[in-house]
């Protein structure tokens, strides 16, 4: 495991586990509806570019990368839930709930320093990262737990495992639960993180990694 600073850990990687944990073992109802309200920030991060297309600013849906040597076990239980979860419902929502706590939540398994996300159009952030090369990830968590700028480095794929990978990820809750595809898999996006700082008023801006 690359070494961050525990409380940032803390406050992304390992809370996203612990709300998985919370909704396998209660199912969702109020209290679970309310922690993903709260949680929309850490899922979806603004995502800032720059480029001919302009400053930019977006929020996506992010996840995190699997090590190499764990991708290729990964991506064959995710073909297996597609396999024998289609359109299965809440069934098929709680297998994609374990991969992620076996494989995209586990600190053996995943790399903190790359996030995943994929990109639905070639706006303004798909040009700016063609060009660039480069993203600035913004998260919040209110109401004053913490906030990071994430600096990194971005690049679209669009063949691969990694590409295979965050669209099968993506369709664990999206598209396998309904057995229905509403739409075709798109570009992978992969942030991998040089910087990171600690935005929250107590910090303000302070570099917490390298």
């Amino acid at each position: 495991m690359t070494v961050l600073p525990d409380d940032f850990l803390d406050n992304t990687l390992r809370a996203r586990r612990k709300l998985v944990e919370a909704i396998l073992e209660k199912g969702m109802g109020p209290s679970i509806d309310c922690d993903l309200v709260r949680s929309s920030y850490l899922l979806s991060p603004m995502v800032a570019t720059y480029g001919s297309a302009g400053l930019n600013i977006a929020p996506f849906m992010v996840s995190y990368l699997v090590k190499e040597s764990c991708m290729a076990e990964a991506l064959e239980k995710l073909r297996d839930i597609e396999r024998k979860y289609w359109g299965k419902g809440f069934e098929a929502v709680k297998a994609g709930l374990s991969f992620v706590l076996d494989y995209v939540y586990n600190e053996d398994c995943v790399d903190p320093l790359a996030m995943v996300s994929h990109v639905m159009t070639k706006g303004h952030t798909w040009r700016n990262i063609i060009e660039t090369g480069e993203a600035t990830l913004g998260i919040l968590i209110p109401p004053d737990v913490a906030a990071y700028e994430i600096r990194t480095t971005a690049q679209i794929v669009e063949q691969g495992s990694i590409y295979e990978y965050v669209n099968l990820v993506h369709d664990l809750m999206h598209v396998i639960p309904e057995g229905e595809r509403s739409h075709p898999w798109y570009p992978a996006v992969v942030f991998r993180v040089r910087e990171i700082y600690d935005n929250s008023y107590q910090k303000l801006g302070s570099r917490i990694y390298p």
